[in-house]
């Protein structure tokens, strides 16, 4: 489950001022490594640089796209000297829109720079270190794989208009087509190009392997053969059909999705007397397909909608049970007398609440396998569970779930050792 963590305001000194560069400003830089965020960083006078669409070792030219107190940002205009791992990105948009990382990366470098991205965050610990990421699992689909769009609408000039908003810059770029999304997607940016005067922002979810789409919001435009302000569809996942609403989540690549839920039952190795937790089990995904490997499974989520639309998703299942509520606080005054076997955990990116890691040390369940979208929080929540010996991290293996992005999905297998048990 992912939820877009906001960025901290700087508060510290101007490192940027004695600089003589201002946005537009074109700069030839050796570029350095890649940061956490994607970018290259490296530095001029002194001045922290970032720059997009770059490798490290690469010669640029660079233009510079806004001056901040703390750094200067920067685009690639003009590559010098290009590394080995750089390919022509597919998208005439890519470094406009800001929404992919790398494009001009190579795929089978991408995977790389995830799985090391994922090692860099483990070996800060020393209860962690010494375990070696798997390779990372690669997507099927390397454009045209979400399911989803979230799209900003123009103003002033550019009213009407659908397109994204650049992350540093603010501008309004114009989009015909976005290369990451499914194609029913982008047929629907085509049907309603220049018609969304008034409104503020799009979006469009569909389902992949169903003929199922939600648009919002609701518009009135004349001859427009599209529904739109519908409050749920549906997905099919693994042979079972998911409604999911309007305000739930679900991942945006659905073929991805699929195996991952096939790696989480390959290395829980289920035997089908388990009594299984889904923490923070959206829409019951989890829940439901693992569901005839179990005796049985309980789900917990916050969100009403999620937890009305898990209630559908069962499908006749009945060995699965949804709780209403927030983790930790479930997890806290556990209401079952049947003891926690597995538990699978799925927090938002900023990681799960410390109370939740309290509870998995008092219930014991014997194995807990984690997925994450922040391998930051993940490091840290991992560490907590393996302080004191209680838990030994068995496994830890990358998911590309975004492919061209800097993003990666990590499932992750504890098991309770003899002694605490």
């Amino acid at each position: 489950m992912a939820k877009r963590k906001r960025r901290q305001r700087y508060n510290g000194p101007d490192l940027t001022e004695h600089v003589d560069l201002n946005p537009g400003d074109n700069f030839e830089i050796t570029l350095g490594e890649i940061n956490d965020a994607g970018d290259t960083v490296t530095e001029i006078d002194g001045a922290p640089v970032v720059v997009s669409g770059g490798l490290p070792g690469e010669v640029v030219i660079a233009e510079v796209q806004k001056k901040f107190p703390e750094r200067i940002a920067a685009k690639v205009a003009q590559v010098l000297k290009p590394a080995a791992e750089r390919v022509e990105p597919e998208c005439k948009y890519f470094l406009e829109c800001s929404g992919c990382q790398w494009q001009h990366v190579s795929y089978g470098h991408q995977l790389q720079l995830k799985r090391e991205r994922v090692q860099r965050e483990i070996d800060k610990y020393e209860t962690l270190a010494g375990l070696e990421v798997d390779l990372t699992v690669e997507s099927e689909k390397r454009l045209r794989y979400r399911n989803h769009g979230r799209f900003t609408i123009g103003k002033y000039e550019d009213a009407g208009q659908v397109g994204y908003k650049n992350a540093v810059t603010r501008q309004f770029v114009r989009i015909e087509e976005c290369l990451l999304m499914d194609q029913k997607v982008n047929d629907t940016i085509a049907l309603v190009q220049d018609k969304m005067e008034g409104q503020t922002q799009m979006s469009i979810r569909v389902g992949v392997n169903t003929d199922s789409m939600l648009v919002q919001p609701k518009m009135l435009i004349p001859g427009l053969d599209l529904a739109t302000g519908v409050q749920h569809y549906e997905e099919e996942v693994r042979g079972s059909c998911f409604t999911v609403a309007a305000s739930s989540f679900f991942q945006v690549n659905t073929g991805q999705l699929s195996r991952a839920v096939d790696e989480v039952r390959e290395l829980l190795d289920l035997q089908g007397s388990e009594v299984m937790v889904d923490a923070y089990c959206g829409v019951g995904v989890f829940a439901v397909l693992m569901s005839p490997y179990v005796k049985k499974v309980v789900g917990i989520e916050e969100s009403a909608s999620a937890i009305e639309d898990a209630g559908q998703n069962m499908n006749g299942v009945t060995n699965v049970e949804f709780i209403e509520g927030k983790t930790e606080d479930v997890m806290a005054d556990w209401p079952l007398v049947d003891d926690v076997d597995v538990l699978l955990l799925d927090p938002p990116r900023v990681g799960c609440h410390p109370d939740v890691l309290d509870s998995v040390k008092k219930l014991k369940p014997k194995k807990v396998l984690m997925v994450s979208c922040e391998p930051a929080a993940m490091g840290r929540d991992l560490d907590l569970l393996c302080q004191g010996g209680m838990y030994k991290l068995e496994i830890l293996r990358p998911v590309d779930m975004f492919p061209q992005t800097r993003h990666v999905e990590t499932i992750s297998m504890l098991t309770l050792q003899e002694s605490q048990d």
